[in-house]
């Protein structure tokens, strides 16, 4: 497994400055172990997904009900490969510096969820390369409600409408994923509170299209939702 300590890094502009001092050690699973472990991991965080104080609340029901039946991590082909990445795109669109707290999980370092904390300062966008996750989100994975971000004043920001993203589905390797800090102007959430903030990544603003989570285009190859999917 790999495991990041104090790692944190800082802004400037959209560069990276820091570093983290890694421990490596394989996981010990075979392909089809390994696979099976990354989608049970799977389908427990899209057991979060909508619902009362679920991940994107009432605009994410449903979400879960089509998952069992079209889950893509089925063997080692649908796995993130080694030596692919990912660029996460961190949006700071406050007048206040503030801390995300990515977490993923890439299988080639284990099945347990790696943690990197990435300072973006205020009005600027840090963009972090990682190794290629099958999950990605912000907080604790199956933590809907959990801190996703937290500001140099020390208010704490929740993770719930950071709809956690999956390969195949939300994003593919040697690609980009973004999220946003922003005021939730659009009352995301349904509260009735558009001075609120908000963490808000791309793909629950996709899922939310029309026709609701599959009422759109999917399937974008290996992964969660990918080639085994189709396109619908």
């Amino acid at each position: 497994m790999l495991a990041c300590t104090r790692c944190v890094v800082a802004l400037v502009a959209v560069s990276l400055v820091g570093g983290c001092a890694w421990t490596f050690s394989p996981p010990g699973d075979s392909g089809g172990d390994l696979a099976s472990q990354v989608a049970g991991k799977a389908l427990a965080v899209a057991d979060t997904v909508g619902g009362s104080g679920g991940y994107g609340g009432a605009m994410m029901e449903g979400y879960v009900n089509h998952a069992p039946e079209r889950m893509g991590f089925h063997g080692v082909t649908d796995l993130a490969g080694a030596d692919r990445t990912l660029a996460v795109r961190l949006h700071n669109e406050l007048s206040e510096d503030c801390t995300f707290d990515l977490s993923y999980v890439a299988s080639h370092m284990g099945i347990n969820e790696q943690t990197v904390e990435v300072e973006v300062g205020a009005g600027e966008e840090v963009v972090v390369e990682i190794p290629c996750p099958e999950i990605l989100g912000f907080g604790p994975l199956e933590m809907p409600g959990a801190t996703g971000c937290h500001l140099v004043g020390g208010q704490n920001v929740d993770n719930t409408m950071a709809l956690p993203g999956f390969l195949g589905l939300d994003y593919t390797c040697d690609s980009s994923y973004d999220c946003f800090l922003r005021p939730d102007s659009d009352d995301l959430d349904g509260d009735g509170n558009t001075e609120e903030l908000a963490l808000v990544v791309d793909a629950i603003q996709f899922h939310a299209q029309e026709g609701g989570p599959f009422g759109h285009l999917h399937g974008m190859g290996p992964g969660m939702m990918g080639s085994h999917m189709g396109h619908q």
